[in-house]
């Protein structure tokens, strides 16, 4: 059940009515839980049952943590909760990966033996949910967080449709004590707001997103074929197509939230403006910048043990993000990128003479900062999107060759969407330092409504999923 198809549309309203005229708030609560699992099952009813096996086994461990008076008993408890999670994610996700891995070293090794490879299906939202789980236990074994005696409170949690298929990574003090909140009907406001916010990333996703797609898909389906100004249009089309299409889905999370009195933080903030790779991950996918920080950097020794186990912790932490997008050496490529220039980087601001600092933030500096982070992020990208590593090192190759090949074609919409796409982070960047005016909440409202009804003429030619349903 897509965000962007009727069939949800009819969900949404069913959803919404049913709230607003449930009597009582034990019942409200119920159906909004089975709702949420009316969703999840649209997509993959045979796990429904791992899904809520999952659920039950984190409450109760999460009651143990709680009530143990002995650390090691609280440590055993949360070492199984983190241990089922991450073990049922490498199962699914990881596991062919790891078998064609072992068998492509001992074909390497010149021998005839090799493992099967298991052909496991990826539960929907595995990525998302597990990382959410995981935070809950762990944030109840370090006394962040009291465990919830409500079981339909942490499923509805786990299970809230608005970010259960491709996030934000919400945590559950954010989320439970509003749950708690839900003994009266959706405020009219919050569900105006919430539609803003929905109709205002629908059309990130289709108006803007999707044609960048359709130029971004050709040039890397024939990276031989173009020639290299037309490789650099093409990478700037799937820079904007994931920024667009990633941010669109949050937005639109983000206000499916709000129309049920749930508020979700923002997840990007004009991330393409960043000076450095530390700014550009407190901008990108935010939610998961927040949980690897905490849950992964910090237990790494984060900066507090000297700097060679600081730049570790930094390298280790961007591989292993890179590497939880998805089995493929492309990820772990990319993450190793991001990890080695954030490292790179430290180890300069720990160096650097003092005279330095005061170069990065004049104006030139600001500029270099920039220019050296998005050369970065863009090269980096060339890795996410491709789908080997010899496709992407061939792609790499043609875009500094400056060898002749064909011109893509590029329409005078995705023209007009280039200019507007670096229109928004120019406003976005000089809007602080000149207070820039802001559309006012009717010219809001106007440009939502103008936007819902494009978007509903042009989504039956949308064929372009949204990117982080693959994770």
């Amino acid at each position: 059940m897509l965000f962007i198809s009727d069939e949800f549309f009819v969900f949404l309203v069913l959803a919404l009515v049913t709230s607003a005229v449930a009597a009582g708030p034990r019942w409200r609560a119920w159906l909004l839980l089975a709702f949420c699992a009316w969703f999840y099952a649209s997509w993959s009813l045979p796990f429904m049952g791992l899904l809520i096996a999952n659920t039950v086994i984190d409450y109760v461990l999460a009651l143990g943590i709680h009530r143990s008076a002995s650390p090691r008993g609280k440590l055993a408890m949360v070492t199984a909760s983190v241990t089922m999670n991450l073990g049922m994610l490498a199962a699914f996700k990881y596991a062919g990966f790891a078998a064609s891995t072992v068998n492509d070293g001992l074909r390497l090794l010149g021998t005839d033996i090799s493992v099967p490879v298991p052909q496991l299906v990826l539960p929907l939202g595995i990525s998302f949910y597990v990382f959410q789980a995981i935070s809950y236990t762990v944030d109840v074994y370090r006394g962040l967080l009291l465990p919830t005696r409500s079981i339909r409170e942490l499923a509805t949690f786990i299970m809230f449709f608005p970010h259960l298929v491709s996030g934000p990574i919400v945590r559950a003090a954010e989320i439970l004590p509003q749950l708690k909140r839900l003994e009266s009907p959706p405020a009219v406001a919050d569900i105006a707001a919430g539609a803003r916010d929905f109709v205002l990333g629908f059309g990130r996703k289709v108006l803007i997103a999707d044609p960048f797609a359709q130029l971004a898909d050709a040039a890397f389906a024939r990276p031989e074929a173009y020639s290299s100004p037309s490789l650099w249009i093409g990478l700037l089309a799937y820079a904007f197509q994931i920024y667009f299409d990633f941010s669109g889905y949050s937005q639109m999370a983000v206000g499916l939230a709000r129309m049920f009195g749930i508020h979700f933080p923002d997840n990007f903030d004009s991330p393409y403006i960043a000076r450095s790779l530390q700014e550009f991950w407190r901008r990108w996918h935010i939610s998961l910048s927040r949980f690897l920080r905490d849950y992964l950097y910090i237990p790494l020794g984060g900066s507090r043990f000297g700097l060679g186990r600081t730049l570790f912790a930094l390298s280790a932490t961007m591989l292993i993000g890179g590497f939880w997008h998805g089995a493929n050496w492309t990820f772990v490529a990319w993450g190793a990128i991001h990890g080695f220039g954030q490292a790179i980087a430290y180890l300069y601001r720990e160096k650097r003479p003092a005279s330095h600092a005061n170069f990065w933030e004049s104006p030139v500096g600001n500029f270099a900062g920039w220019t050296v982070t998005m050369a970065t992020v863009l090269l980096a990208w060339v890795y996410f999107r491709a789908p080997s590593l010899g496709e992407a090192n061939l792609y790499l190759a043609r875009l500094f060759s400056f060898a002749p090949g064909d011109a893509l074609p590029v329409s005078g919409l995705q023209a007009f969407l280039f200019a507007l796409a670096a229109a928004v982070h120019l406003v976005a960047y000089f809007r602080p330092k000149f207070a820039l005016p802001w559309p006012s909440r009717p010219v809001a409202d106007g440009l939502a409504a103008g936007l819902l009804y494009v978007a509903l003429v042009m989504v039956k030619q949308a064929d372009a999923p949204f990117i982080y349903f693959n994770f």
